[in-house]
């Protein structure tokens, strides 16, 4: 009781920064209340000549009756705490999130293990005093003793990763003097990761440094039986928690995986989704089952599981939900299902409300058989509305298509609009060709060079070099005169044909040759007589 109140005291505390010196730290001024009858003298130390509690809050700007209240509930040895203070460079905010984790700092009479641990890291990757404190206060558990003897618990790995645990060919010899620290640091080096990866690991996930190195080199030793192309350490680089897994739980998996699913390309599987080492068998072959429900035969299933192994991280409740939407609502035909299974596995990921909205959006433009249209572009079911879908058609409309052409051609949608379709209309339009005088199937299908080649008849670089004079207006836009639409108007020079500058206010260009008003032209064509038929 008396550690967690101490520790609840220090949580109130609003202390200011210390320095990391090596020198006590100064007391900085602060308005305290005295107490009647409170004495200031040395009462803060110790008998033994340590610095108590107490002590170190004077030194951090305490009250004194803080201070009294530390002394009334806390007699334990603080060398650990002093030395966090003074010397490591904590401050007294991360000390009091560090014992609400762990009480123990408050009591333990040996700095050793402490410092050794908190050098370590410092030599090791000269870590910023930021990370340092956000791994020790995440991790205060770091700072006390090893144990003596790490257990092993729920390997199911090889009799020979005993040996290793207190030294052997994974992870070398043990020094005498190492911490559970070094172990961890050695054994990752040791399976190739390198140590501007170890730093970024144990700063993201600094529980990695309190696991035993037991259960580590256990987990190492069964992966590495599986014999992966790429290294055991790659996988950790990007999911350091493997090292935590059970690895009786990760041999179930792959059991599973292997035998019962019939998983063939097994690393795919673990690289992309590695949490599928740490699920149980129902929760794995429940997507196998949802895709054989729906017609997929046991050799597609394993080619849809390897080609999307995040469909183990999909709700099933969710799958159901859209294969329920194909077929209730969209009117996918049943053998039509097991198709966009099989080409667009990453369907099965995307909320039924989106894929809603587009169907929503292909009805509202005129789309008459939407299930056709889906089962010729199934990705069209993941695309955006209004960021994706909404402005290609109306880039169509604009150059007077409809969306008789887009049924043609469904893939249409598929093309990047700011890429491929706007500069290539753009480059029509500087022929003077009209895009409703190709099938978008001829202007999109082909690539660039033989766009430019074969379907306008100019070279290839001529149009490299329009793209990226396009592209770059496209991202630099030129901005609009300002003063209206007049203010984009050069003002002509007044000629003797026409007399003035604006000859007429029509939209039409000037008739700078027979400009002026039309019925003084019939007046005069009139007054020389007779017309002739043209």
């Amino acid at each position: 009781m008396r550690r967690l109140a101490l520790a609840a005291w220090l949580a109130t505390l609003a202390a200011p920064l210390l320095p990391a010196t090596n020198r006590p730290a100064l007391r900085r001024p602060r308005a305290a209340p005295v107490d009647a009858g409170d004495t200031s003298g040395d009462e803060g130390i110790d008998d033994a000549g340590g610095a108590s509690l107490a002590e170190l809050l004077k030194r951090a700007g305490a009250t004194r009756t803080e201070i009294a209240a530390a002394k009334k509930i806390s007699t334990e040895n603080a060398e650990v705490i002093e030395y966090l203070l003074d010397d490591a460079g904590f401050t007294t905010q991360d000390v009091s999130e560090m014992l609400s984790l762990k009480p123990a700092l408050a009591k333990t009479a040996s700095v050793a293990p402490a410092r050794e641990t908190v050098e370590f890291l410092n030599a090791t990757f000269n870590l910023r005093k930021c990370d340092l404190r956000k791994i020790f206060r995440e991790q205060p558990g770091l700072l006390l003793p090893s144990p003596t003897n790490n257990v092993i618990r729920d390997t199911g790995a090889c009799p020979a990763v005993l040996a290793t645990a207190s030294g052997g060919p994974a992870a070398g010899p043990r020094q005498e003097t190492s911490t559970n620290v070094y172990d961890v640091v050695y054994l990752l080096s040791s399976v190739g990761v390198k140590p501007k990866n170890i730093k970024e690991m144990v700063v993201r996930w600094p529980q990695l440094l309190t696991l035993p190195v037991a259960q580590m080199l256990a987990v190492t030793d069964y992966l590495g039986s599986l014999q992966f192309e790429g290294t055991v350490g790659s996988l950790y680089r990007q999911h350091p928690w493997v090292l935590a897994a059970p690895v009786g739980t990760v041999r179930r998996a792959v059991e599973v995986l292997v035998d019962e699913i019939g998983v063939r390309r097994l690393e795919n599987v673990v690289r992309a989704y590695p949490r599928a080492l740490v699920k149980g068998r129902d929760d794995l072959l429940e997507p196998a089952r949802l895709l054989q429900d729906v017609g997929l035969e046991r050799e597609d299933v394993v080619l849809v599981i390897e080609a999307f192994p995040l469909l183990f991280g999909l709700e099933p409740l969710a799958t159901r939900g859209v294969l329920a939407f194909w077929r209730d609502e969209l009117g996918l035909k049943k053998n039509d299902v097991p198709r966009v299974c099989r080409a667009f596995p990453s369907l099965l990921g995307v909320d039924v409300q989106k894929q809603r909205k587009v169907v929503a959006f292909l009805r509202e433009i005129g789309v008459v058989n939407v299930a056709r249209f889906a089962t010729r572009l199934p990705p069209v079911l993941a695309y955006d509305v209004d960021a994706d879908l909404r402005p290609k058609m109306a880039h169509l409309a604009a150059s007077a298509l409809s969306v008789y052409d887009v049924v043609r051609f469904p893939a249409y949608f598929s093309y990047p609009l700011d890429t491929v379709i706007r500069p290539r209309t753009a480059f029509l339009e500087s022929y003077g060709l009209p895009l409703t005088r190709f099938e978008l199937k001829t202007l999109f299908t082909p690539g660039d060079a033989q766009f430019a080649k074969r379907v306008v008849g100019a070279a290839p670089a001529e149009y490299a070099s329009f793209k990226a004079a396009f592209m770059k207006e496209l991202a630099n836009p030129t901005p609009k005169p300002r003063g209206g639409l007049l203010a984009a108007f050069v003002k002509p020079e007044i000629t003797s044909a026409t007399g003035k500058a604006f000859p007429t206010l029509s939209p039409g260009a000037p008739d700078v040759a027979g400009g002026g008003d039309k019925r003084k032209r019939r007046r005069r064509r009139g007054s020389g007589g007779p017309r002739t038929a043209p």
